[in-house]
């Protein structure tokens, strides 16, 4: 019996393994979401995974994101990954890719998020590298740097989302 499958044969740790493969750089909280597992439960598998060398985790911020050993993820897309894990990144991104450029007041408008908070993550964005911002007259301009490599990954992990928006957009691109 190879070592993986002697590691994932219990169904609790298949279920985990495969959430993990299905969608990469998920967050021990959304993961819990997604397997319906108790906290105590699902530390214990995971940390199981880990030690024995299924999983590999990154730390991104406050969150400790999981992939799988399985395959190579590039620096770039396990980046892109960690920003469109985020629900309202995710949204403003698409957005931005949609409309070329946007004013923050029909960015917020459209997401229905405060301006205080669109503003947080914009700066946010911004000092990623993410999205750049023009200065005309006294309105700020915002659109995404390199448009082409969200869509890539958003395409590429569409299924992963469980997001009707980004099911609309990965549509919307890929007829293209």
């Amino acid at each position: 019996m190879e070592a993986q499958d002697r590691y994932l044969n219990l169904e609790v740790r298949r279920r985990l393994y495969n959430c993990i493969s299905q969608s990469p750089g998920l967050h021990f909280r959304e993961i819990q979401r997604r397997v319906g597992l108790a906290t105590g439960s699902l530390d214990y598998h995971l940390h199981f995974l880990h030690k024995n060398g299924l999983l590999r985790t990154e730390r991104q911020g406050k969150y400790l994101r999981y992939y799988t050993v399985a395959r190579e993820w590039g620096e770039e897309e396990r980046h892109v990954l960690s920003l469109l894990r985020n629900e309202k990144i995710r949204h403003i991104l698409i957005y931005l890719i949609d409309n070329k450029k946007a004013l923050p007041t029909r960015i917020a408008g459209h997401l229905n998020i405060s301006n205080s908070t669109l503003s947080w993550y914009l700066k946010n964005l911004e000092e990623k590298g993410v999205i750049t911002q023009t200065k005309r007259g006294r309105y700020r301009i915002y659109r995404v740097k390199e448009p082409e490599k969200i869509v890539k990954y958003i395409i590429l992990h569409k299924a992963s989302f469980l997001d009707e928006i980004v099911d609309r957009f990965a549509e919307a691109w890929e007829g293209v």
